[in-house]
């Protein structure tokens, strides 16, 4: 099945400010950074059944796995993913 996922930005009035899309790729080299336990259902192999917050200590590693990638100061970071239908 088709994934799509984000690093999200939010806002102090929790609107999206900040979004950048993830590659499958990108997600293999950080989802060990997160417990990917919470899901109800178990463990979330792809990260697309919660969102994932990238802590202030935790963007560091984050930045390491994904150079690319921009964490503006203020927002509140998560990465979340969805599965796509067929």
């Amino acid at each position: 099945m088709p994934h799509i996922w984000e690093l999200t930005g939010w806002d102090a009035d929790e609107r999206p400010a900040h979004v950048t899309e993830l590659s499958r790729e990108e997600i293999v080299r950080i989802r060990d950074l997160f417990d990917r336990r919470l899901p109800p259902a178990g463990k979330d192999e792809w990260l697309a059944c919660a969102a994932y917050e990238v802590t202030l200590d935790l963007q560091p590693q984050v930045l390491t796995a994904i150079p690319r990638l921009e964490f503006k100061p203020g927002l509140h970071y998560f990465v979340e993913g969805a599965v796509l239908s067929d």
